[in-house]
Formats: structure tokens, C-alpha cells, sequence
């Protein structure tokens, strides 16, 4: 699974734009709603010799958390889930190579939709 292919075909989907930052690591700026868009990073990762592609999405810096019920919200998520990293609360999912072109789009969906809302609600900005 070619982390700059699977990321170019989602944003020709979706008309996002996308960059590539070498052959292990791209990201996608995904439009949601008006005025609004999320950064997702995809990045090739091997977890116990199996390759995937880990979907990263920053939601705030941890000082902004003002919500704590939301990793009882994260409950509700199919493919993400919740981790502080370097002082960041960030939503995290990973790809598998056998996973359609559609399950790979609703992963990235919900990443983004989630970070988006919670970045919103913590922040009163699009920052990520």
C-alpha cells in the first residue's frame, strides 16, 4: 500500500488537495463545510512486521481540552481513537492494504469530521 496513492486518490475524491512530503509520508487538507477544512497526515508505519498506514489528525494542545467527556464521545467511532501526542490531542486510525477504496475513505472521513468538530469546540478556530 502506497501511502502518496492512496492519499492523491482520497482527495481527487473528495476535491481535497494534497501534499507529498517523500514516499512514506503525505498529507490530505480535507474541506468540511463551509470555511472549514482538516488536515489528516499519512505516514507508513510497521507494526509488528505487517505495514500500514497510520491517519494522524491534530485536534488542539492538550491545555485545551474543555470537554473531558470527549474520550466518553470517542465511544462512538468506528476507526479512531483518542491519544495525547507531544502535547497535542490527536485522533489517530490506521489503514490496512486489504481494506476498499471506500472503508479507506470512511476512515478518513471520520478522522477529519471528528478532529474538525472537537478543534472547533476547544478552539473557536481552524487551526489543523
Amino acid at each position: 500500500m502506497k501511502v502518496v496513492e492512496v492519499v492523491k486518490s482520497y482527495a481527487d475524491s473528495i476535491g481535497g488537495s494534497f501534499s507529498a512530503y517523500d514516499d512514506s509520508k503525505a498529507a490530505v487538507i480535507i474541506p468540511i463545510g463551509k470555511h472549514r477544512h482538516q488536515t489528516v497526515l499519512a505516514e507508513t508505519k510497521s507494526i509488528n512486521g505487517s505495514f500500514y498506514i497510520a491517519l494522524t489528525s491534530k485536534i488542539s494542545n492538550k491545555e485545551a481540552i474543555k470537554d473531558a467527556d470527549i474520550y466518553e464521545k470517542q465511544k462512538n467511532l468506528l476507526f479512531g481513537k483518542l491519544v495525547i501526542e507531544k502535547e497535542h490531542l490527536e485522533i489517530k486510525a490506521y489503514l490496512e492494504e486489504k481494506m476498499s477504496p471506500a472503508l479507506i475513505a470512511e476512515v478518513f472521513n471520520e478522522i477529519a469530521a471528528f478532529a474538525d468538530i472537537y478543534e472547533k469546540r476547544f478552539t473557536g478556530k481552524d487551526i489543523y
